[in-house]
């Protein structure tokens, strides 16, 4: 396998945002051009379930993990029940959700080197041994021919998985030890990952395996989630670097944005409006980033100590995410969401 290496850094785009948007929800509840709620929290019933990435279908059900006791958890917003489903495989501690072009919940299963699946029609699960043995499965993504793609973060791969076939497939990092992290497919079917100690993005072409590294303009980012705006440009979260560097995949250039108070970015979704909301995990605040304006705003989201997690959106605009330390799920109002205009 052949890969082309490129370090692309056009210093003149690099962006440095210093000023701060800080917005205390509570004021806004007591507010009556609001309203309405900004956010509704829904305690899971089972205690200490440590929720942690989420995933909405196409009927708004979110799904998610219950790492604390390797169960996948599903949440029906229209009827307010929650239901719980034990994976087989004791203690193979779920990393990360995504959800298949047919409906079926794929998860990762890191300390037992499987891929996992849960039907949502008859509720039941099948698991895939990993063909690398101690690869340590971290994030995955699903493309639109219904393929499984994902990160193995000791076994520094790029693994994809033919639920039709039954068949995996590996990719090796060209850059040894990297720790390949997060992961996203883009509308063309090219698949798009970071390395965590590599310190860089690649790129993965489907069609003939080759895999293109480009070196982040930050030193020690650290990154370990991506996300994919309206516009194709792959957004990434440092973990030590603190910033959120956007890549051009035409242009092949970079621009770094600097988090306020020094933040670190947990996950990462994209609304509808293009805006990218963010769970901070250094703060127990949610993030607004406008790529068009290049602003950003924090808030906080209730009353009390909270550190959310995984973070999606549902088909109606309204922003869901995973609550570890309230032991919920919280669902952020599109209609108040559309509101916070970051200018």
């Amino acid at each position: 396998m052949q890969s082309s290496p490129a370090h692309i850094f056009d210093k003149d785009n690099v962006v440095k945002i210093a000023a701060v948007f800080w917005i205390v929800l509570g004021s806004l509840l007591c507010s009556s051009s609001w309203g309405a709620d900004v956010s509704k929290s829904f305690e899971t019933p089972t205690a200490y379930t440590l929720p942690t990435r989420i995933a909405i279908d196409k009927t708004d059900t979110i799904w998610f993990i219950e790492s604390n006791l390797n169960k996948i958890g599903r949440f029906q917003p229209a009827k307010g029940v929650f239901s719980e489903y034990t994976i087989p495989t004791p203690s193979s501690a779920p990393t990360d959700l995504t959800i298949s072009n047919t409906g079926k919940i794929w998860f990762t299963e890191s300390d037992s080197d499987q891929l996992g699946v849960l039907d949502p029609a008859s509720l039941t699960f099948k698991e895939y041994n990993i063909p690398t043995i101690q690869s340590m499965p971290s994030r995955i993504a699903a493309d639109i021919h219904g393929n499984i793609w994902f990160t193995e973060f000791y076994g520094n791969k790029i693994g994809v998985f033919d639920p039709r076939k039954k068949v995996f497939r590996e990719y090796p990092v060209p850059t040894l030890g990297s720790r390949p992290s997060g992961i996203v497919v883009d509308k063309n079917g090219i698949v798009w990952f970071v390395e965590t100690e590599g310190n860089k993005l690649a790129k993965l072409n489907p069609r003939d395996g080759v895999i293109h590294e480009f070196a982040l303009p930050t030193p020690h980012q650290t990154p370990r989630e991506i996300a994919i705006d309206g516009s194709g440009a792959l957004c990434i979260a440092g973990n030590i670097g603190r910033d959120l560097t956007v890549f051009n995949p035409v242009t092949k250039k970079f621009r770094i944005f600097v988090l306020p108070n020094n933040s670190v970015i947990e996950s990462m979704t994209v609304a509808s409006s293009g805006i990218i909301f963010g769970t901070l995990k250094t703060s127990g605040k949610i993030s607004m980033f406008d790529p068009k304006t290049s602003k950003f705003m924090e808030f906080e989201v209730g009353i009390g100590k909270s550190k959310p997690i995984g973070i999606d959106t549902d088909s109606k605009g309204n922003i869901w995410f995973a609550d570890k330390e309230k032991n919920a799920l919280v669902r952020l109002d599109a209609s108040i969401m559309k509101k916070l205009r970051l200018k």
